[in-house]
């Protein structure tokens, strides 16, 4: 998630009531019709609670992602607590979303206590961890993204090289337990890009044979970074093969109609790309318990701001939303 806002999902019980299961809107004679949700577009959650699961069936995306550190999940070597990751996978399955788990972090029994920006110092216990995750959620319809903007948040060289030991790694775990699961990377900022990072590692991974079909090519963006199109198509270039999913972005602001806006504007763009390979948009964030200035889009009350409404009216016009290809 954005580094300047780092926040790790809580563990909490998920209290779901039927009645969020059957959320409605009127339809165009004023029955009660369900309300329709959209794969391709959605919203950072990291705790879905009652009111949080109320405000992501209102708003209408289809996609949750949520982030957990490893150590959360596996507090030591080959003991889980799964608690973290469940209440965003488990917890959007039971709303007919899917879900998108970030792991971050290495924990300080996996490498000495050198500090979650250090590699571990084995990687059979990366490679063990993964293989556990997938087993576990193998049958629900979610993404395990490796690591967040390892640009800046991973000891590594400027072509990457680590980070593509983390995804080579995941991705020959995965295979061995469910070679269709899918896995998302490098969640890198803007900043990549220019710097060479971007480039480097998923040359490494490419060279590795380790992207599979159904993989996600994921990047976040920002409003300081280089113009959208540009951006993304430079990012492309690198990775012709893949659907590029823009996995981050979001507006910080004390001005709720600017964020509003900033909604619409992203949401326009993707609707005009005229890129078949730019799939999803996933804006950062639901809730942070703030009411002002932040990119939250509900208050801590979870009463929702103009971007959040925004999104959802937007999403609620047939013509404006793209379908996935068939």
């Amino acid at each position: 998630m954005r580094h300047t806002t780092r926040t790790v999902a809580q563990r909490s019980r998920i209290y779901l009531v039927a009645v969020l299961l059957s959320c409605s809107v009127a339809g165009p004679s004023g029955q009660a019709r369900p309300r329709e949700h959209y794969p391709q577009f959605g919203i950072v959650a990291f705790d879905l609670s009652a009111s949080a699961s109320t405000a992501l069936l209102q708003l209408a995306v289809g996609l949750v992602r949520g982030s957990c550190t490893w150590e959360s999940l596996e507090p030591a070597r080959g003991t889980f607590d799964w608690d973290c990751s469940d209440n965003v996978i488990v917890g959007s399955q039971r709303l007919g979303l899917r879900s998108y788990l970030t792991v971050v972090c290495t924990p300080g029994w996996a490498n000495g206590g050198r500090g979650c920006q250090s590699m571990p110092t084995d990687l059979l216990d990366w490679y063990q961890f993964v293989a556990s995750f997938v087993s576990r959620y193998a049958k629900f319809q979610t993404v395990l993204g490796v690591w967040n903007e390892p640009n800046l948040e991973l000891n590594d060289d400027a072509a990457g090289s680590n980070y593509a030991l983390l995804f080579v790694n995941a991705s020959n775990a995965r295979r061995a337990v469910n070679p269709q699961f899918v896995l998302a990377g490098p969640e890198t900022s803007h900043h990549a890009l220019q710097s060479g990072y971007f480039s480097g590692t998923m040359d490494l991974i490419q060279s590795n044979r380790a992207l599979d079909v159904q993989d996600i090519v994921s990047v976040h963006w920002y409003a300081d970074g280089p113009p959208l199109f540009d951006y993304l198509d430079n990012a492309h270039d690198v990775v012709r093969h893949q659907d590029v999913w823009l996995s981050e972005t979001g507006y910080r602001s004390t001005d709720p109609g600017a964020q509003a806006a900033f909604y619409g504007g992203v949401l326009n763009t993707f609707a005009m790309s005229g890129r078949p390979w730019w799939t999803h948009v996933i804006f950062y964030r639901l809730w942070d318990g703030t009411d002002c200035c932040s990119e939250a889009i509900v208050g801590a009350d979870y009463r929702p701001k103009p971007a959040f409404t925004a999104y959802s009216n937007w999403l609620l016009q047939p013509r404006a939303v793209p379908r996935p290809a068939s």
